[in-house]
C-alpha cells in the first residue's frame, strides 16, 4: 500500500475527527511503502484534529515475575512489548506523541485531547486513558487484529470487579533516576478469549475495510465495553481461554471457584 492508498483506508473509515484507540498488525497490510511510520503517517494526517491513543504497554519486561530473566525497569524511552507492535512502537517515538508513566500499561497519544486522555492514568486506574475515551464517544480501531487485541474490554472486566484480576508489581526509574518498584491493583491476564465476541457483534456497530491478509475495523468503545459487560453477567469465565497451559488463565479459574465457593 502507498500513502494514497492508506489515506483512502481511513477515510473509508471516517475517521476525520475521531478520537479512537488504535491496535494494529503492520503485516495485515501486506506491502507497506514506508512501513510502520507510513501508516502512523497517513493515520495522523487522516485523524485531523481528532486524537490518536495506542497502547505502549512494557508488561512483558517490566511485570515482576511475568517471565523468566532480568526484569527492567520502565522509563519514557522504553521500546513497547514486542506482542503490541511494530506500528505502535513506530508511534510512539514520532515528534509530539506523548506517553504515560505506566510501568506495564502505559499509552502513547497524539492530537488534540491526547494530554487529557494520559493525564487521568494513574498506577492503580490503569483503564483511566480507555475510560475518558468512552466518554468522549470514541472508537476502536482495529487494523488487522482481532477483539483479543482490545484493551477496551479490560476495563468491562474491572468495572465487573472480576476476581481473577491481580495485584502484582513492576519495576520503573523515578524521577531521580532510581530504580522503585510499584504495586499494581487490578493486572489484567490473558486475553486470547476476548475472540468469543465476535460472534456477539451487531454488523451494524461495526465499519469494516478489507485489508491485503485482514480487515479494518472502526466500532465504538461504549458498545464493546457494553457487550463485553453483559458477557461477564451472563458468564464470568466468559473470557476464560481454553489453553491448558496458559498460567493466566489457569489462575482466572481458580479465582472464580473460590468467589464462587465464597458466596455458597
Amino acid at each position: 500500500m502507498n500513502r494514497s492508498e492508506l489515506l483512502q483506508l481511513f477515510e473509508q473509515l471516517a475517521v476525520h475527527g475521531n478520537h479512537v484507540v488504535v491496535h494494529s498488525s503492520l503485516s495485515a497490510f501486506g506491502e507497506v511503502d514506508g512501513g510502520a511510520r507510513a501508516v502512523c503517517d497517513a493515520l495522523i494526517d487522516a485523524i485531523a484534529n481528532g486524537t490518536i491513543l495506542m497502547p505502549a504497554f512494557t508488561y512483558a519486561e517490566t511485570l515482576i515475575g511475568l517471565r523468566a530473566g532480568r526484569t527492567v525497569a520502565f522509563h519514557p524511552d522504553l521500546p513497547v512489548s514486542r506482542e503490541i507492535g511494530r506500528v505502535a512502537e513506530a508511534f510512539r517515538r514520532m515528534p509530539g506523541v506523548l506517553r504515560s508513566n505506566h510501568p506495564t500499561h502505559s499509552f502513547a497519544a497524539y492530537g488534540r485531547h491526547a494530554r487529557d486522555l494520559l493525564s487521568t492514568q494513574r498506577d492503580n486506574n490503569v483503564f483511566g486513558p480507555i475510560k475518558k475515551l468512552n466518554i468522549a464517544q470514541g472508537h476502536v480501531l482495529l487494523l488487522g487484529t482481532g477483539l483479543h487485541s482490545v484493551t477496551a474490554i479490560h476495563l468491562a472486566e474491572e468495572q465487573m470487579q472480576m476476581p481473577y484480576l491481580e495485584r502484582r508489581s513492576a519495576i520503573r526509574l523515578n524521577a531521580a533516576g532510581y530504580e522503585e518498584r510499584v504495586v499494581l491493583e487490578n493486572v489484567p491476564g490473558c486475553s486470547a478469549a476476548f475472540d468469543r465476541l465476535e460472534e456477539r457483534l451487531d454488523p451494524k456497530k461495526v465499519a469494516s475495510i478489507a485489508l491485503a491478509r485482514s480487515s479494518a475495523r472502526k466500532l465504538p468503545v461504549r458498545y464493546l465495553v457494553n457487550l463485553a459487560t453483559q458477557a461477564l453477567e451472563e458468564d464470568p469465565a466468559f473470557f476464560v481461554c481454553e489453553r491448558p497451559d496458559c498460567s493466566s488463565c489457569i489462575a482466572k479459574r481458580e479465582a472464580l471457584a473460590g468467589r464462587g465457593a465464597a458466596s455458597r
